[in-house]
């Protein structure tokens, strides 16, 4: 843990300077007069009149220590840095014994202003005294270890070139907290706007912007979810179908029926066909009286990670990362810290989890670092474990505050919100290139469109998604209801068995592989649903067996139970099962073969899932019914396969 504010001390340095009042180090009536007049003033938050007084007591007597001192916080307060270290390093120049804790303080102003070397300095010169507070010497010696990666830091920048995102997104107003689909093509952003409407004539609401192939598009507002309120921190589901976001309460309720359980909230709305539903609370589990805000969606929209704030008198503290889970009937489990890795005593905020699944980024001022926040990357391992987060290096890090960062599905550009020279005003937002250190597992995305057979009739359909190599991993999700798209994240280089269903509809089954595509070339789908009339058949593409054996192999469960409840939810269904082989070796054993594999799946789905066997016919055809040539591997591949026919419906 480090020090993230040197106010977080300011009390305990009153404190010792309150206990130490009745003996001033100055002798001199009017200095001390003038000094007291001074804290009265402090005490009433006049800093004007308190700097005043304090200049009078300096004047009186050079050498009056606690004026200093008192100037320290004064300066703190109101955020001048520069004039507060100057305060500090009068008053140990002065009486370098007097305070020990100054040094301390001294080192963490200059820690906050990049200045390494010289709050190293100070974090040792305090040590030295060997008494103090246990927690403040912990904390010099965390400050020494941060001092000393900051310098290596900086002596070895990482690459980074920003590029401003250009007057289309950016404005002379804030923009920043950007939040990308998985196809990369759009992004939604908060800007900062000004609304005489609104509570202090300012709102931050919600802009979209297309990838128009050269450059994104001029923002527009989207209307349907702005109000004359705050939104703000948004998150989009991979597929850009589910929106959730941060809305704050101010009057207890919003216009739009929005209400609040506390200081600020999640809301969530999901989009059908052009058309956004009206937000809804996230609800209890999520939400409390904290602060709840900066949400990330995993790509399969299953996994919400998020920041939430204690709600204090002095503004919001002890910020964590949380993480809830969809439950079956579309609640959120009770939110858990994401990690002890990654959340500390500090505060993290600026979540975002990339659509590998794998790969966290984040920021902290309480992992070691070269000042304010920090952005992080942590990866999880194969047990699900997230690994010591990884500073993202200097110059992406500074001794000034970083955040809102986000990492496109390839992993190989990053945007983010920075107020520096040569923007478009405040707060605008960049991309650049992500150093190969902090990239995350490619991820490209399958895009495709679900109809009817025979009309052409887009189709809500649920679509399950399973890695061949790794059956645990698997992804379910919904057509648009109304347009059949949908659009899945997924990481590139690896098998995919897909299963598609819909009510009143045969499933749909098949297996590809997703190699890495040519930019902007997403691998796509057109999947046809048939409507179970008799004679209709499937190729069951997602049953694999051993080798020239009637053995299944537990990578087909999926797909079975697919088709179990296919049976089970079309009482009046009979099926065969039949079996198919390539060519090669004779046609007795091809026959054979083929019956014993149709037998396999009727035994599995009578005894594995209790489908009755009065239901499912079995037979093998052999190489008797190719549908591709045999003349490739690939063409033997497709006529090695598994059907099942609908023999009666009625």
């Amino acid at each position: 843990m480090v020090l993230r504010s040197v106010g977080l001390f300011l009390l305990l340095v009153f404190c010792i300077c309150s206990a130490q009042a009745q003996k001033y180090t100055s002798t001199q009536t009017k200095a001390i007069k003038a000094y007291e007049s001074g804290r009265t003033a402090f005490d009433q938050r006049n800093y004007e009149m308190a700097l005043s007084f304090l200049e009078t007591a300096s004047e009186k007597d050079r050498a009056f220590v606690e004026v200093y001192l008192l100037r320290f916080e004064i300066y703190s307060e109101m955020g001048k840095l520069n004039e507060a270290k100057e305060a500090l390093t009068t008053a140990v120049e002065v009486n370098p014994d007097f305070f020990p804790a100054a040094w301390f303080f001294l080192g963490a102003l200059e820690y906050t202003l990049g200045q390494y070397e010289a709050a190293q300095q100070r974090f040792n010169k305090y040590l030295a005294y060997r008494s103090g507070d246990p927690e403040m010497r912990e904390r010099a010696s965390e400050l020494i270890e941060s001092c000393t990666f900051a310098m290596k830091a900086v002596q070895n920048p990482v690459p980074f070139s920003p590029v401003n995102l250009g007057e289309g997104v950016n404005t002379p107003m804030p923009e920043y907290y950007p939040a990308l689909t998985a196809d990369g093509l759009s992004m939604l952003y908060t800007r900062l706007v000004n609304d005489a409407a609104a509570y202090k004539g300012k709102n931050e609401d919600f802009y979209i912007s297309q990838w128009t192939g050269d450059a994104w598009s001029e923002g527009t507002p989207l209307r349907e979810i702005n109000t004359t309120y705050n939104e703000g921190a948004p998150t989009l589901s991979a597929d850009g179908r589910t929106l959730i976001f941060t809305a704050c309460e101010l009057f207890g309720e919003y216009g739009d029926g929005r209400k609040g359980f506390g200081s600020c909230d999640l809301f969530i709305s999901r989009k059908e066909g052009k058309y956004w539903g009206i937000p809804q609370n996230m609800g209890a589990a999520v939400n409390t009286r904290n602060w709840e805000t900066q949400p990330s969606l995993s790509a399969d929209g299953k996994t919400l990670y998020f920041v939430r704030g204690k709600s204090t008198r002095e503004g919001v503290q002890n910020q964590d990362i949380l993480t809830s889970q969809m439950l079956e009937d579309g609640t959120w489990s009770t939110p858990v810290s994401v990690s002890p890795r990654i959340n500390t005593p500090g505060k993290e905020e600026s979540v975002m989890i990339h659509p590998d699944g794998e790969t966290i980024y984040f920021a902290s001022d309480g992992h070691v670092g070269l000042g304010r926040l920090d952005l992080f990357v942590s990866r999880r391992d194969a047990q699900g474990t997230w690994q010591e987060p990884l500073n993202l290096g200097y110059p992406i890090n500074t001794h000034d505050d970083e955040n809102s960062l986000v990492v496109a599905p390839d992993g190989t550009i990053a945007l983010f919100a920075s107020n520096r020279d040569g923007g478009q005003g405040e707060l605008d937002l960049y991309s650049f290139a992500l150093p190969a250190h902090a990239r995350p597992t490619p991820v490209t995305y399958a895009s495709g469109l679900v109809t009817d057979a025979k009309t052409g009739k887009p189709l809500a359909a649920s679509l399950r998604l399973i890695d061949v190599d790794n059956a645990l991993n698997e992804l379910t999700f919904e057509s648009d209801p109304v347009s059949g798209t949908f659009l899945i994240a997924l990481p590139t280089g690896k098998a995919y068995a897909l299963s598609v269903t819909a009510p009143g509809y045969l499933f749909h089954s098949e297996t590809f592989v997703l190699n890495t595509p040519e930019a902007g070339k997403p691998y796509q789908l057109h999947v046809k649903l048939q409507s179970p009339e008799e004679g209709s058949t499937i190729v069951l593409k997602n049953i694999f067996f051993e080798l020239d054996k009637d053995i299944i192999q537990p990578k087909s469960t999926a797909e079975l139970k697919v088709l179990a409840d296919f049976i089970r939810s079309n009482s009046a269904l009979s099926i065969e099962i039949s079996g198919h082989t390539d060519n090669q070796g004779s046609a007795a054993y091809n026959l054979s073969l083929s019956e014993r594999r149709a037998a396999a799946v009727k035994n599995y789905l009578v005894n594995s899932e209790s489908i009755d066997a009065s239901r499912i016919s079995t037979k093998g055809y052999g190489s008797d019914k190719p549908i591709a040539t045999n003349d490739t591997e690939e063409g033997r591949a497709s006529n090695r396969r598994t059907e099942f026919k609908v023999v009666r419906n009625k």
